[in-house]
């Protein structure tokens, strides 16, 4: 019998789900290789995105379409006409106008910018802070052809000030010319040149002269003026005023302004409070040019808080001044008796329906120190949540507080801004200091006699007729120390408890003052509701603050009227003891 023959050919199987199987053709049940196929691929696993749709596994090849292999000559585009369109495409006079409109949109207060990132946002700044280059100026003062060329006119150089100062002139030039008392020149002959040039001498020492006025003149803050004009003595040049201790240097740290810009970075919204009684200085500009500057986007309203302490026409006439500027609510913070609180919650309401984008928006509360902050807090959520004390400095750290679900609260210390100019005198009667740890607190005592009158200081400490006779702050120091029993041995008055007791009556409301609002112009209305646009009017009736308390000075005597008015770093929770903090009613004078 011969050897078999070795062959490197794998031996065909008979399993019935191989390809290669061998198949007898007298048994036609066998499985054909199209069916084994066709197996396989009802076996195989599809692939599937997260939407559900198979896009790949044996049903649907990558490099296949139907039974054929794609190529580049099989190969097809989808039939979508956003293959062929223009997306996001915005022609210039469309954009020239959309500058202008958001330009004034922006501008505007009361106006909200949504969807700031599918705006061309960067184009539009872009453009405005963009300056002509000196060739376009060169050009704006005279055509190129009227300056060189053939068709030259120009016999020596045109100047902005010259024809500003013949503007004027000119304008009665052709007054005259219309009543018919003289011709129309169309091409005016200029004077000689000494005429022509001692106008251009008197403009400029003219526009000297009203830019000097204006850059010195009162109620600017120090980084608004010129640097440019130095002066070469003076103060702040070859002397200037010294703070004595570092108390007076409170809320200036480098950790309160840490906490200050995290508070200002997480919030979609910023709640300024400023006090009613003194409000500019407790307007912290330089706040409100770092968020218009650095952060556009954010909200910024004002809070006019302590309006009970004040008289109903100055927290008016105070609304209407900020109202013109950003949106502002009168508040006063109370557990109990609170005014603005409905405002200012249908307020952020708002707000947050307007970015019903985000699932949480956060409000800052910002200011300086003893304004009110934790209790307008406190009073939104109407508990206790943040520490409160009527003195500064009681609130340490940033803190978050739920208001609503959608809405958080972020309680931050309170800063000073030292480029205010403020003098020891000012950081003591605004509430930065306090009054305890003061080394001589008799010297500002003299500050309160001038503010506040005489008869609102004899009914706080009930003084006797005798006693109101006062002439110097020493006087006055020594009948409070002896009528309130603050005495030392031998019946002697303790003028520095007198005078930390008048100073701390100054800062918690007990003592009634006020810083002036500015006069109303001609024909010049008061607004005391503001609109935002896209946010519905949320509109205060201040007539309703303090309706038990504040009367006219026709009902009532201040010397002997006195309403109880409680008084903490938001006017509402005071934890001293003794009487209640007597407060004189009436329309009361700077």
């Amino acid at each position: 019998m011969p050897p078999n023959k070795r062959t490197n050919a794998l031996p065909r199987t008979g399993a019935s789900s191989k390809v290669g199987k061998g198949r007898d053709k007298a048994k036609a049940h066998m499985r054909s290789a199209e069916t084994i196929n066709r197996l396989k691929l009802y076996n195989s696993r599809t692939i599937r995105n997260k939407k559900g749709r198979i896009i790949g596994g044996n049903f649907m090849m990558g490099d296949r379409a139907g039974d054929r292999e794609i190529t580049g000559e099989t190969g097809r585009i989808a039939p979508d006409r956003r293959w062929f369109g223009n997306t996001r495409v915005v022609d210039p006079k469309q954009l020239d106008t959309f500058r202008q409109e958001m330009t004034e949109k922006v501008a505007d207060p009361y106006s909200v910018v949504l969807k700031r990132k599918k705006l061309p946002m960067g184009l539009l700044r872009e453009a405005a802070d963009r300056e002509a280059p000196p060739s376009q100026a060169f050009l704006q003062q005279e055509p190129f052809e009227h300056a060189f060329g053939s068709k030259n006119r120009r016999k020596r150089v045109k100047l902005d000030q010259l024809m500003l100062a013949r503007k004027d002139e000119t304008g009665e030039k052709e007054e005259r010319a219309k009543g018919g008392r003289a011709e129309v020149v169309e091409n005016i002959v200029e004077e000689d040149e000494i005429n022509a040039y001692g106008k251009l001498l008197s403009v400029a020492k003219t526009s000297h002269d009203t830019y000097e006025s204006r850059n010195n003149r009162e109620g600017i803050v120090p980084w608004g003026r010129d640097a440019n004009l130095v002066r070469t003595s003076g103060e702040n040049i070859d002397w200037r005023h010294e703070k004595k201790d570092d108390l007076f240097l409170k809320g200036q740290s480098k950790r309160i302004w840490a906490e200050f810009f995290k508070v200002v970075d997480c919030s979609d919204v910023v709640l300024h409070v400023i006090d009613a009684r003194n409000v500019p200085g407790t307007r912290c500009t330089m706040i409100e040019k770092h968020i218009r500057d650095n952060a556009s986007h954010k909200h910024l309203v004002y809070i006019l808080n302590k309006v009970d302490l004040v008289p109903n026409w100055v927290a008016k006439r105070w609304m209407g001044e900020l109202a013109k500027e950003r949106p502002t609510i009168a508040f006063h913070a109370s557990m109990t008796h609170a005014f603005g609180k409905g405002a200012l919650i249908s307020l952020l309401r708002q707000f947050g329906k307007l970015h019903s984008d985000k699932k949480q928006i956060s409000v800052g509360v910002i200011g300086y120190p003893n304004v009110g902050k934790s209790s307008v807090i406190n009073t939104l959520i109407s508990k206790k949540s943040c520490n409160v004390a009527p003195v500064p400095g009681e609130t340490k750290i940033w803190q978050y507080i739920t208001l609503f679900k959608r809405i958080s609260l972020i309680d931050c210390p309170g800063v000073v801004v030292d480029t205010a100019g403020d003098s020891e005198t000012d950081s003591v009667l605004k509430g930065v200091v306090r009054a305890e740890r003061l080394e001589n607190p008799e010297d500002f005592v003299i500050t309160i006699c001038e503010k506040v009158k005489r008869e609102h200081i004899a009914a706080q400490y009930k003084l006797d007729k005798k006693d109101q006779k006062w002439e110097t702050h020493l006087e006055l120091m020594d009948a409070v120390a002896t009528r309130t029993g603050r005495l030392r041995k031998g019946g002697e008055p303790d003028i520095r408890s007198a005078a930390i007791m008048i100073i701390n009556d100054f800062q918690r409301g007990r003592l009634p003052h006020f810083v002036a609002p500015p006069e109303l112009k001609e024909k010049e209305e008061v607004a005391d509701t503001a609109k935002i646009e896209g946010l519905d009017e949320v509109g205060q009736n201040l007539d309703k603050v303090g309706e038990e308390n504040m009367k006219d000075d026709s009902e009532t005597d201040p010397a002997e009227g006195k309403s109880k008015a409680a008084s903490d770093e938001g006017s509402d929770q005071s934890d001293d003891e003794g009487d209640e903090p007597q407060v004189g009613e009436g329309e009361w004078d700077d």
